[in-house]
Protein backbone atom coordinates (compact mmCIF):
# COMPACT_ATOMS: atom_id res chain seq x y z
CA UNK A 1 0.00 0.00 0.00
CA UNK A 2 1.04 3.26 -0.93
CA UNK A 3 1.19 6.49 1.35
CA UNK A 4 -1.26 7.98 -1.08
CA UNK A 5 -3.80 5.03 -0.36
CA UNK A 6 -6.15 3.47 2.13
CA UNK A 7 -6.99 0.25 2.41
CA UNK A 8 -9.78 -1.72 3.55
CA UNK A 9 -11.13 -5.22 3.89
CA UNK A 10 -13.89 -7.17 4.68
CA UNK A 11 -15.38 -10.71 4.93
CA UNK A 12 -18.39 -12.12 3.46
CA UNK A 13 -19.70 -15.54 4.31
CA UNK A 14 -20.71 -18.13 0.99
CA UNK A 15 -23.24 -20.28 0.95
CA UNK A 16 -21.75 -23.92 0.57
CA UNK A 17 -24.39 -25.01 -1.74
CA UNK A 18 -23.55 -21.92 -4.08
CA UNK A 19 -19.75 -21.98 -3.73
CA UNK A 20 -18.73 -23.21 -7.34
CA UNK A 21 -21.54 -20.45 -8.65
CA UNK A 22 -19.87 -17.47 -6.35
CA UNK A 23 -16.37 -18.86 -7.84
CA UNK A 24 -17.66 -18.75 -11.18
CA UNK A 25 -19.63 -15.60 -11.14
CA UNK A 26 -16.36 -14.20 -10.65
CA UNK A 27 -14.61 -15.17 -13.68
CA UNK A 28 -17.02 -12.59 -15.34
CA UNK A 29 -17.36 -9.24 -13.48
CA UNK A 30 -19.54 -6.75 -15.59
CA UNK A 31 -17.38 -3.70 -17.03
CA UNK A 32 -19.77 -1.32 -15.20
CA UNK A 33 -18.80 -2.81 -11.76
CA UNK A 34 -15.37 -2.05 -12.95
CA UNK A 35 -15.96 0.94 -14.31
CA UNK A 36 -17.03 2.46 -11.03
CA UNK A 37 -13.97 1.12 -9.18
CA UNK A 38 -12.07 3.03 -11.29
CA UNK A 39 -14.48 6.27 -10.67
CA UNK A 40 -14.39 5.79 -7.27
CA UNK A 41 -10.28 5.51 -6.78
CA UNK A 42 -9.57 2.10 -6.29
CA UNK A 43 -6.29 1.15 -6.87
CA UNK A 44 -6.12 -2.52 -6.28
CA UNK A 45 -9.08 -4.83 -5.09
CA UNK A 46 -8.22 -8.47 -4.20
CA UNK A 47 -10.71 -11.75 -3.64
CA UNK A 48 -9.61 -14.28 -1.61
CA UNK A 49 -11.43 -17.10 -0.83
CA UNK A 50 -11.18 -20.05 1.66
CA UNK A 51 -14.02 -23.08 2.36
CA UNK A 52 -17.18 -20.39 2.73
CA UNK A 53 -15.42 -17.55 3.64
CA UNK A 54 -14.48 -14.38 1.10
CA UNK A 55 -11.80 -11.65 2.07
CA UNK A 56 -11.72 -8.55 -0.17
CA UNK A 57 -8.97 -6.65 0.35
CA UNK A 58 -9.68 -2.29 -1.32
CA UNK A 59 -7.36 0.11 -1.96
CA UNK A 60 -8.19 3.02 -3.00
CA UNK A 61 -7.34 6.86 -2.71
CA UNK A 62 -10.07 7.47 -0.31
CA UNK A 63 -12.32 5.41 0.49
CA UNK A 64 -15.30 7.72 1.23
CA UNK A 65 -14.84 8.64 -2.37
CA UNK A 66 -15.09 5.10 -3.37
CA UNK A 67 -18.17 4.47 -1.42
CA UNK A 68 -20.00 7.87 -2.36
CA UNK A 69 -19.23 6.96 -6.06
CA UNK A 70 -20.62 3.37 -6.16
CA UNK A 71 -23.34 3.98 -3.56
CA UNK A 72 -26.84 3.72 -5.84
CA UNK A 73 -24.36 2.68 -8.79
CA UNK A 74 -26.91 0.62 -10.81
CA UNK A 75 -24.05 -1.87 -12.58
CA UNK A 76 -22.41 -2.36 -8.55
CA UNK A 77 -25.83 -2.37 -7.65
CA UNK A 78 -27.17 -5.01 -9.79
CA UNK A 79 -24.00 -6.99 -9.25
CA UNK A 80 -23.89 -6.92 -5.73
CA UNK A 81 -27.99 -8.56 -5.60
CA UNK A 82 -26.47 -10.96 -8.78
CA UNK A 83 -23.65 -12.50 -6.16
CA UNK A 84 -26.15 -11.85 -2.95
CA UNK A 85 -28.30 -15.02 -4.37
CA UNK A 86 -24.77 -17.22 -3.29
CA UNK A 87 -23.63 -15.84 -0.17
CA UNK A 88 -24.99 -16.24 3.64
CA UNK A 89 -23.89 -12.33 4.68
CA UNK A 90 -21.19 -9.81 2.91
CA UNK A 91 -21.91 -6.35 1.18
CA UNK A 92 -25.61 -5.66 1.18
CA UNK A 93 -27.43 -3.22 -1.29
CA UNK A 94 -30.18 -2.59 0.93
CA UNK A 95 -28.42 -1.81 4.13
CA UNK A 96 -28.55 1.86 4.55
CA UNK A 97 -26.69 1.93 7.67
CA UNK A 98 -23.67 -0.51 6.94
CA UNK A 99 -23.72 -1.87 2.86
CA UNK A 100 -20.35 -3.09 3.24
CA UNK A 101 -18.93 -5.06 6.16
CA UNK A 102 -15.78 -3.45 6.78
CA UNK A 103 -13.77 -4.76 9.31
CA UNK A 104 -11.42 -3.00 12.06
CA UNK A 105 -7.54 -3.20 11.95
CA UNK A 106 -6.37 -4.05 15.13
CA UNK A 107 -2.23 -4.93 14.36
CA UNK A 108 0.02 -4.55 11.26
CA UNK A 109 3.64 -5.38 10.47
CA UNK A 110 5.59 -3.48 7.86
CA UNK A 111 9.21 -4.17 7.33
CA UNK A 112 9.45 -0.29 5.99
CA UNK A 113 13.56 -0.56 4.47
CA UNK A 114 14.08 0.03 1.16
Amino acid sequence: MSGDTERTVYVQQIDPEHREEYLEAHNDVPNGVTDAMERGGVTEFELYVRGDLAVCILEARDIDEYIATVDDDEAVEEWERYVAQFKHEGVDVDDEDEPIPFMDCIWTFSDDEP
